[in-house]
C-alpha cells in the first residue's frame, strides 16, 4: 500500500550493529556499561558463554574486570593492568590466565575497547576475549609457539606496555578508541606473532556475517509446479511412492510440464491462424500457385504441418503419461492409461490432429476449398482442454483478468473471419453491389473486377476492416462507417451485438469487480487508520502518543495485513488449533532447553497459551513498577532494559526476561523499564497458564524449572544499586542528541 510506511521507525541499532559485527568473525566478547557502578556486564554473547562455560544469567551484571574468572594461579599483575585500564579508559591488549566453570585454566589475550560518545565521555566498555592457545595454533608455528609462551617472550611482552612492568601477563598494545557513535569502525590487532614480536601490528576490519538463504525446495520440484497446468499436479498423500511402468512418463515430470505449454502455445496458434486462414488464404488464386510450387510453397501451410505432427506426437505421450483416478493414486499401468485416454480426450485430440489439407490436396474445386477450411476449424476443440487446464489460475485476479482480456480479443478475431466469409460468399451473387466488401473496395479505390481475380482490397485491408467492425459492435452499436447492407449482413451484426452484450455484461463487470478485489486490502487499510485517527481525535491524544499509536497499527499492519489472526484460529476446532499453535512456536519450543523432554500433550497445550507480539523500535514493553505476570521469549531483534535511565543490560534472540516464576507465589513488580531497540518478535505466556499446564504434567514441571534460566530477573526484590550518572558539561546552545540518557552522559567508573 503507498500509504504504509512500513519499519521506518527510527531504530537503535548501534549495539546491535557491533554485536552484529563482532559476531561474525566468532568473537568472544561482553559489554559493560561505563556509567554503572564496577561497569556491570549488560551483554555476553555465546561465544563468551561456551569458552568459559557460564550461562548469560550468571554474567549478567558482574563487573566487567572477571573477577569470577580469576583463580590462584592468575597473576595479580595482569589483574591490576586490566582494571586501571578500565578505571582510566584506556585501551589494551592483557594476557592474563583464566578459569572455566570446570576449573580448568588456559592463557587468554583480552582486548579492551573503551566506546566514547560525542561529547568524548567513555559510555562502555567491550571486551574480547581469545584462547592464547587456539590462537598459536591457527598459526601454524609450533616452533614460534614454545618460544613466546616462555617468560622471555611475556617479558618482553611487558615492556612493549607500561614502561617497568615485569612479570607475566602484563603485555598492553594500544590501539584507536571508538569516539564517533554515528560512524565507527570496529578494529582489532590482529595477533600475528612474528609482527608482534618485531613490535608491528596489523587492523583487520570486522566485516558484518552474509545472509544465508536456506534452500528449502528442490529446483526440479519448484520449476513443475511453476510450469504445469494440471490441477493434479503431486498427489497429497501417497503411503509409497507408486510403481511406475518401464517406458511411462510422470504427468508431474518437469517434461510434461514443459510440453503442456508447448501444446498450449500451438493451440493458442491454431485457435488464431485456422480462421484466418479459412477465411482469408484459401481462395481461388492460391491454387495454381499451390499446383504449381507444391505443398511446401507456402510457409504458413508448413507450420499447419509441423503443427499437426506435433499433434500427434502429444496423443502418442499421453497414452503413455500417468494420472491420478479418483482415489488419488498414480496410474502407471500402459492398458489402464489407454483406457482412461480413450474414455476421455482422445477423440478431441484425433479430430484436432487430422491433416484434412493434406488429405484432399490439389483437387481444386471450391467445394474442397470450403471444406478444407470447415475441418480445420475442428482443431479448434482443443480448447475446451486447455480451458480446464487454465481453470487453475482462476483464483489470482491478475491472471482472470489477463484471461478475460485475450477471451474478447479471440472471440472479436473469430467473428470479424465470420463477417468477412459472410460478405465474400454473397459478393458474386449480388446485383447491384451493396456488400460490405464492395463499399470497401469502393472507399478505397479497389474496386472488384470480375475478369481479374485478384482484384478489390489487399487481405490486410479485409481482415483490419472487419476486425474493426467487430470490435466496434461488441462494445458498443457501431459507428456506421463499415454497415451492413444485405440481409445476412444484418442478420449477423444483430447476433453480434447479442454477443457483445453479453460479454460485455460478464467480462467488464468481472474487470471491476477484478479491480475492486485487488484494491480491497488498500481500502481496509485505510478505514482502519481513518478509524485510530477518529479516535486520536476524540480523545485528544498528545503527539507523541499519537504518533506511536499510528507507528504500531502500521507496523502490526505488515506483518498481519490487517487480518485479526486470533479470530482466524478460533473458527478452527481445537485440535487444529493446537496443530496450527505448535507450528508457529515450533523453533522455540524445539530451541529453547527448559521445553526439552516435554511430552507431545505437554508441548500442544503449552503452544496453545503462548502469544505472539511484535514491537516496533522505542516501544515500552514493561515499565518500571509493572505487574510481572507474564514471562517473555525473544525470537528475534534487541531490547535494553532500563533504571534510571541507565541500560542494565541489553538483550537478544533466545534470551528470557521476567520473574522466576517458581520461586515466588506471587507475581512481583516490575524494578525496570523495559524497551525495545530494533523491531522485535516476542513469544509471552501469563503465569497462570504457565502454572496451570505445569500443574496438569508434573513429571515435566521438575525439568523445566531446572533448565529454566531466566536473562534478566525483572522482580524488583533484586534491585541493586545503579550509579546515577552526572551529566556531562556543554555548551548551553548545545542541543541533547538523541537517544538513551547512557550514551550522552558520561561518569567515573570503578570509584
Amino acid at each position: 500500500m503507498p500509504v504504509r510506511r512500513g519499519h521506518v521507525a527510527p531504530q537503535n541499532t548501534y549495539l546491535d550493529t557491533i554485536i552484529r559485527k563482532f559476531e561474525g568473525q566468532s568473537r568472544k566478547f561482553l559489554i559493560a556499561n561505563a556509567q554503572m557502578e564496577n561497569c556491570a556486564i549488560i551483554y555476553c554473547n555465546d561465544g563468551f558463554c561456551e569458552l568459559f562455560g557460564y550461562s548469560r544469567v550468571e554474567v549478567m551484571q558482574r563487573p566487567c574486570t572477571c573477577d569470577f574468572l580469576t583463580g590462584p594461579n592468575t597473576p595479580r599483575s595482569a589483574m591490576s593492568r586490566l582494571a586501571q585500564a578500565l578505571l582510566g579508559a584506556e585501551e589494551c591488549k592483557v594476557d592474563i590466565l583464566y578459569y572455566r566453570k570446570d576449573a580448568s585454566s588456559f592463557r587468554c589475550l583480552v582486548d579492551v575497547v573503551p566506546v566514547k560518545n560525542e561529547d568524548g565521555a567513555v559510555i562502555m566498555f567491550i571486551l574480547n576475549f581469545e584462547d592464547l592457545a587456539q590462537l598459536l595454533a591457527k598459526r601454524g608455528n609450533r616452533s614460534l609457539s614454545q618460544r613466546l609462551l616462555s617468560q622471555s617472550f611475556l617479558g618482553s611482552e611487558g615492556s612493549h606496555g607500561r614502561p617497568g612492568a615485569q612479570g607475566p601477563g602484563t603485555g598492553r598494545v594500544k590501539y584507536r578508541t571508538i569516539s564517533q557513535i554515528p560512524q565507527f569502525t570496529l578494529n582489532f590487532v590482529e595477533f600475528n606473532l612474528e609482527k608482534h614480536r618485531s613490535g608491528s601490528t596489523t587492523e583487520i576490519e570486522i566485516i558484518a556475517p552474509h545472509k544465508v538463504v536456506e534452500r528449502t525446495q528442490n529446483v526440479t520440484e519448484k520449476v513443475t509446479q511453476v510450469l504445469s497446468l494440471g490441477a493434479d499436479v503431486l498427489p497429497e498423500y501417497k503411503l509409497q511412492a507408486p510403481r511406475i511402468h518401464r517406458g511411462t512418463l510422470l504427468h508431474y515430470s518437469p517434461f510434461k510440464a514443459v510440453w503442456d505449454w508447448l501444446i498450449l502455445l500451438l493451440v493458442i496458434y491454431t485457435a488464431i491462424f485456422t480462421p484466418y486462414s479459412a477465411a482469408f488464404l484459401l481462395g481461388d488464386q492460391d491454387e495454381p500457385q499451390r499446383a504449381d510450387c507444391g505443398y511446401a510453397c507456402s510457409p504458413l501451410t508448413t507450420v499447419d504441418l509441423v503443427v499437426d505432427i506435433m499433434f500427434v506426437v502429444d496423443i502418442v505421450i499421453n497414452f503413455r503419461t500417468t494420472y491420478v483416478n479418483t482415489n488419488d493414486e498414480v496410474v502407471s499401468h500402459p492398458r489402464r492409461i489407454a483406457v482412461h485416454y480413450f474414455k476421455g480426450w482422445f477423440l478431441i485430440d484425433v479430430v484436432a490432429a487430422i491433416p484434412f489439407d493434406l488429405l484432399i490436396f490439389r483437387t481444386g474445386s471450391d467445394e474442397t476449398t470450403t471444406l478444407i477450411g470447415l475441418l480445420k476449424t475442428a482443431r479448434l476443440l482443443r480448447l475446451v482442454r486447455v480451458a480446464r487446464k487454465l481453470d487453475r489460475y482462476s483464483e489470482y485476479g491478475a491472471a482472470v483478468l489477463f484471461l478475460l482480456m485475450c477471451t474478447f480479443a479471440l472471440i472479436a478475431h473469430w467473428l470479424a473471419c465470420i463477417w468477412y466469409a459472410i460478405g465474400n460468399v454473397e459478393r458474386p451473387y449480388l446485383e447491384p453491389k451493396i456488400g460490405w466488401l464492395d463499399s470497401l473496395g469502393a472507399q478505397l479505390g479497389k474496386r472488384y473486377n470480375g475478369s481479374d481475380p485478384a482484384s478489390g482490397p489487399s487481405v490486410q485491408d479485409k481482415y483490419v476492416t472487419a476486425l474493426y467492425f467487430t470490435f466496434s459492435s461488441l462494445t458498443s452499436v457501431g459507428f456506421g462507417n463499415v454497415s451492413p447492407n444485405t440481409n445476412s449482413e444484418k442478420v449477423f451484426s444483430i447476433c453480434v451485438m447479442l454477443i457483445g452484450s453479453l460479454m460485455y455484461a460478464s467480462i467488464f463487470g468481472n474487470v471491476s469487480a477484478i479491480i475492486q478485489r485487488l484494491y480491497s486490502g488498500t481500502a481496509r487499510y485505510h478505514t482502519q487508520m481513518l478509524r485510530v485517527k477518529e479516535f486520536i481525535r476524540f480523545h485528544q491524544i498528545p503527539n507523541p502518543l499519537r504518533q506511536r499509536l499510528e507507528e504500531y497499527f502500521q507496523h502490526a499492519w505488515s506483518y498481519t495485513n490487517g487480518i485479526d489472526m486470533n479470530a482466524v484460529l478460533k473458527g478452527f476446532p481445537e485440535c487444529l488449533q493446537a496443530d496450527i499453535c505448535l507450528h508457529l512456536h515450533r523453533a522455540l519450543l524445539q530451541h529453547c532447553p527448559a521445553f526439552h523432554g516435554a511430552s507431545k500433550g505437554c508441548l500442544r497445550a503449552l503452544a496453545v497459551k503462548f502469544k505472539t507480539t511484535h514491537a516496533p523500535p522505542g516501544d515500552t514493553l514493561v515499565h518500571l513498577g509493572d505487574v510481572l505476570s507474564t514471562l517473555y521469549f525473544i525470537s528475534r531483534g534487541s531490547i535494553e532494559i532500563l533504571r534510571d535511565d541507565v541500560v542494565v543490560a541489553i538483550l537478544g534472540k533466545n534470551d528470557i526476561f521476567g520473574e522466576p516464576v517458581s520461586l515466588h507465589a506471587r507475581p512481583g513488580k516490575s524494578s525496570a523499564d523495559v524497551r525495545a531497540l530494533t523491531y522485535c518478535d516476542l513469544h509471552k505466556i501469563q503465569r497462570a497458564d504457565l502454572l496451570e499446564v505445569l500443574d496438569m504434567y508434573p513429571a515435566f514441571a521438575d525439568s523445566f524449572w531446572s533448565k529454566l534460566e531466566v536473562t534478566f530477573n525483572l522482580r524488583d526484590a533484586g534491585i541493586t544499586h545503579v550509579l546515577r550518572p552526572q551529566p556531562h558539561p556543554a555548551a548551553p546552545s548545545a542541543a541533547p542528541a538523541p537517544g538513551p540518557h547512557w550514551l550522552h552522559s558520561g561518569s567515573p567508573c570503578l570509584q
